[in-house]
């Protein structure tokens, strides 16, 4: 069959010569007419299209093409008169919808001197597009990393000879790149460092990163200070060069050693003065105390660092009741950035002792927050009144001691020999109006059992009593136990109780497990307590920090939250909210009734273990309460 340029199906398919070139190459080859039309397609063409022979050559040639690509097409085939041959590049739409990219060359046929039709030859080069566009946006990300990067960059091969410098490198030696290229790596440092130097380069090439302190030498002869990290540059997993990586710390060293020389100042200044003078940082730990100051609280220097200050000097007043951390004036100075004047209160020195103070709290400031305090105090009392308020307070604190070990005994006691004597009474015949009547006399008892535990305890924070154990216990179990306690009295309600724990939390941590699981337990059963309706949230992350000597256990801040949806607390109780024996809601509700001391202890034991407890609520919106606490784990 024949058409009007002369070029049939059977010349290009059918003879010996050319079947096999069309049917068994790998890539599309196939045969247009002057006009554009498909007279010829091999079965690789079929294959990428996707249509067969008889489709290709009845449809619109113009439908394998994305909008504009066919334009392309045309464009090339009228190109074609002049150069007889013709490269590029073209997008075409397979049957099934898909867009493959294409490498085209079309050659010209010829018959009698004249053009007649063209060959197609196309190969599928979608993915090595892809893979090269890919590269392209991997090299223009590494060229911004290597142009903008804040720190001086040089490259070397492996003989340690410079391949490029980015500008901030040139800017801090003063040379250009092309002053640089070729410069074996020792030029651009301190004589003095070659022999090190040669170390890191070997290990880089080795694979093997380093970071250290070196000095580059500038153009002009001055040594520049820097931070320097030598990393390996790879390539299939195989070293081809090194890269150094150098940041200026010229002016950081300067002010480190001016620092250092200021500090010695301040601290021979402060030695010198009578006064006794501490510092507190914002957890309320003590930094340090001058050698005046430590003398008169009867510690050594070191005994009074990075410990709990309102505990070892402050936790009593004159008359022996406990002096709460929220009244005091050198923790508010703390929180709230304030200065403050106190007279005629009471320091306790390390044998017991007190001493009457006069003392000043000025903050400290740390990017515009307060980060701590210090405190300037002088002793303004004789031994004798000292001895005075010493024994006052003792005698006013085992009072208190006294009556309260006595409360234990004539009130507990006799109490669980009534729960004693009404757990066996159940186990006896009762109708069902008797067993109604015992299960209500067990729960009341159990109830004030509860009341008079947590007076005790609340006391034993108060008076500094209370002591806390310092185990290993697995924290993740405590938590989930503690929290799986309120699942079926919350399922019960309809509250959905979640509890989250950060996916980094330690296994096991080092602390008073059982004061723990009182403090979770008592935050999630108020939760479920206020809570009627929504959801209960339960978070639990642990920050780790470094060690910071040889052999000594991680230092860790365990954080927990605990959200409810339910009825909130309003904006002018939330001062009460820690307060011991206050019942914002019992006023509102008779079924919200208790001691109003749950809180109170929470936030006492807390603050004791270093850690500090809040609370951020709206009424009928539902309550957050959070706590942190500074432990230790392996």
């Amino acid at each position: 069959m024949k058409n009007s340029f002369d070029l049939s199906e059977a010349m290009f398919a059918e003879g010996e010569i050319y079947r096999p070139l069309f049917v068994y190459h790998p890539d599309p080859i196939y045969v247009l007419n002057m006009a554009g039309k498909l007279i010829y397609a091999n079965p690789a063409t079929e294959q990428m299209s996707g249509y067969t022979l008889e489709e290709l050559t009845t449809m619109d040639i113009g439908k394998l093409y994305p909008q504009g690509e066919h334009s392309r097409s045309l464009a090339a085939r009228q190109a074609l008169s002049e150069a007889k041959r013709l490269d590029f590049k073209l997008r075409l739409i397979r049957k099934d919808g898909v867009i493959r990219m294409l490498s085209v060359t079309y050659v010209a046929i010829e018959q009698g001197g004249r053009m007649v039709g063209i060959y197609g030859i196309a190969k599928d080069i979608t993915e090595e597009e892809q893979k090269n566009r890919r590269l392209r946006e991997q090299e223009r990300l590494y060229r911004s990393l290597f142009e903008y990067n804040p720190a001086g960059i040089l490259s070397f091969d492996l003989e340690g000879r410079c391949l490029s410098a980015n500008p901030n490198m040139e800017s801090m030696i003063g040379c250009s790149e092309h002053e640089l290229l070729g410069q074996n790596y020792r030029f651009f440092f301190a004589p003095g460092l070659i022999e090190s130097l040669n170390k890191h380069f070997e290990q880089a090439l080795q694979g093997k990163s380093h970071n250290f302190e070196s000095q580059l030498l500038a153009r002009d002869g001055q040594y520049i200070d820097v931070n320097m990290t030598s990393l390996p540059i790879l390539i299939d997993e195989q070293a081809v060069g090194v890269y150094i990586i150098a940041l200026d710390i010229t002016e950081w060293k300067r002010q480190m050693q001016r620092s250092r020389e200021l500090t010695d100042q301040y601290t021979s200044i402060l030695n010198t003065v009578s006064e006794g003078i501490f510092e507190v940082n914002r957890e309320g730990r003590s930094v340090f105390i001058n050698r005046a100051g430590a003398r008169m609280l009867g510690y050594e220097n070191h005994e009074f660092q990075n410990v709990y200050n309102h505990d070892l000097i402050h936790h009593s007043r004159s008359d022996g009741s406990p002096y709460p951390v929220e009244q005091c004036p050198i923790r508010r100075s703390v929180k709230e950035g304030i200065s403050s004047t106190v007279e005629g209160e009471v320091f306790w020195r390390k044998d017991g002792s007190s001493l009457l103070v006069e003392y000043r709290v000025d903050p400290l400031f740390e990017n515009g927050e307060p980060a701590g305090a210090v405190v300037v105090f002088k002793d303004v009392t004789s031994r004798d009144e000292i001895v005075r308020q010493k024994n006052e307070a003792q005698r006013g604190l085992a009072a208190k001691t006294e009556f309260l070990s006595l409360m234990s005994h004539e009130i507990r006691t006799p109490l669980n020999g009534v729960l004693g004597m009404a757990e066996l009474m159940l186990g006896t015949e009762l109708t069902e109006e008797q067993e109604t009547y015992m299960d209500v006399l067990l729960l009341s008892g159990r109830g004030l059992q509860t009341v008079v535990n947590r007076i005790l305890d609340f006391n034993a924070a108060e008076n500094g009593t209370i002591h806390f154990e310092s185990e290993a216990f697995d924290a993740r179990t405590l938590l989930e136990e503690s929290v799986d306690f309120f699942s079926f009295q919350a399922a019960r309600s309809g509250v959905d109780l979640t509890l989250d724990i950060a996916e980094d939390f330690p296994d096991e941590l080092l602390g008073d497990a059982g004061k723990l699981r009182q403090i979770v337990i008592g935050l999630v059963g108020n939760a479920v307590k206020f809570t009627s309706k929504g959801a209960i949230q339960v978070k639990a992350g642990c920050m780790v920090r470094p060690r910071t000597g040889i052999g000594e256990k991680m230092r860790c801040v365990l954080s927990v939250e605990v959200k409810d949806s339910g009825i909130g607390i309003p904006a002018d109780k939330m001062e009460q909210l820690f307060e011991p024996f206050s019942q914002i809601h019992s006023k509102l509700d008779r079924s919200y009734e208790g001691t109003g001391l749950g809180l109170a202890i929470c936030k006492r034991w807390i603050e004791r273990m270093g850690g500090a407890i809040w609370a951020e609520s709206r009424e009928n919106q539902g309550s957050t309460f959070s706590f942190t606490l500074p432990m230790l784990c392996n």
